[in-house]
């Protein structure tokens, strides 16, 4: 199959989430998200850009250099789904979860929900 537009998508959508930069996270949005798009994990939903954009905003500040590394990605009709690890700015791992994305009409998502354990503390 070579070269899946899908995955190019969601590894842009996954730098957007350790992008400090708004602008330049509005930039991968674009790229990468449709407008309305809706964000769901087991914490809270986001819809729209800046409700995205303010979720990973909270979590770049509680956790310093937050980064997602994808380690699993399969995808068909329009959806994907993704196994990563959450790592921080040393390269720890912190949390492994898996997230399900679907895709409009111009490749972009437009649903992307996330699965994982949430903090117990």
């Amino acid at each position: 199959m070579g070269n899946n537009p899908y995955k190019n998508t969601w590894e842009t959508y996954t730098q957007s989430w350790s992008e400090i930069d708004a602008g330049k996270r509005l930039q991968l949005f674009e790229e990468c998200l449709s407008p309305d798009c809706v964000y769901t994990d087991p914490l809270m939903q986001a819809a729209g850009y800046e409700q995205l954009a303010g979720y990973m905003a909270d979590l770049q500040k509680n956790v310093s250099g937050v980064s997602f590394v994808t380690t699993d990605f399969k995808s068909h009709h329009d959806r994907s789904l993704t196994h990563w690890d959450m790592v921080d700015g040393e390269g720890n791992r912190l949390a492994q979860g898996a997230s399900y994305g679907l895709y409009g009409a111009d490749g972009r998502l437009t649903q992307m929900s996330g699965f994982f354990d949430p903090p117990t503390d």
